[in-house]
């Protein structure tokens, strides 16, 4: 990957991510999209059984969320189609380089396939009893927070999120070299984690866990956070990251 650095490389970086991404054949965007939501789902396993295990709830978030980060730098080096990181590609749209409705169609492809990726996860983890009483229970209260939480607050923790996913993404990008990468994005990540912002990707492994297992969530109710989440984490980094670093460089990017 080459060097980026300022607006306007990250800006030209994300404008050739989204022809590429154009380009692939709806199989490889589902197969790309499908490990994606396995990858995330890993992070949450880890971070599930680290948060639950620790008696003292801060020191178990805290050591969690140094974990989780395991997911996303598997998106990123393996090279997977993560919804949340994806809604970037909406500077082409910014850029002239392509219609509204095709990004919004490689979304769509996107998001579906992460959900059958943590869906898959989800039912494995049960299946497998990987997770004892502790772990279930503390699975179960997080799913029932995220159901109910109200509609306002469930939309701007997924603006949240995504505008701090996706500038660790874009410090990512920015790095040469692959351990630099790893430390940046580790770092961000692990700060979204502590946050307690809602990623759709990991409410979905998170939600289904809890719903597999007999909890009191019904399938509406996670469709909600589901609609609601990936709203807000479109927001803020398709609209908000994406859309300030172009405003910073449209003056030096062709328009097409």
């Amino acid at each position: 990957m080459q060097k980026i650095s300022g607006a306007k490389a990250l800006t030209e970086y994300i404008l050739h991510s989204s022809k590429d991404k154009s380009n692939k054949s709806l199989l490889v965007l589902l197969v790309q999209g499908l490990l994606a939501g396995i990858y995330i789902s890993m992070g949450a396993i880890a971070y599930l059984k680290t948060a639950a295990s620790v008696v003292e709830s801060g020191l178990g978030s805290f050591l969690g969320a140094l974990i989780f980060p395991l997911g996303i730098i598997a998106v990123l080096f393996m090279q997977a189609e993560l919804f949340t990181s994806d809604c970037m590609v909406m500077t082409a749209v910014y850029a002239g380089r392509t219609r509204i409705y095709k990004i919004f169609k490689i979304l769509v492809i996107i998001i579906s396939a992460n959900i059958i990726g943590c869906v898959f996860m989800a039912f494995l983890t049960n299946m497998s009893g990987i997770f004892n009483a502790d772990v279930m229970e503390y699975v179960r209260a997080l799913a029932m927070k995220k159901a109910y939480m109200p509609f306002d607050q469930l939309l701007i923790s997924g603006i949240l999120c995504n505008i701090i996913v996706c500038t660790g993404v874009c410090l990512a990008y920015s790095c040469q070299s692959e351990v630099a990468k790893i430390a940046v994005l580790w770092l961000s990540i692990a700060g979204f984690t502590l946050s307690g912002t809602e990623h759709v990707v990991a409410n979905v492994y998170y939600l289904f866990t809890a719903y597999f297992s007999g909890a009191d969530i019904a399938l509406i109710d996670i469709i909600y956070n589901i609609l609601v989440s990936s709203i807000g984490n479109f927001i803020g980094g398709g609209i908000i990251v994406s859309g300030a670093n172009y405003i910073l460089a449209y003056k030096d990017i062709p328009k097409k």
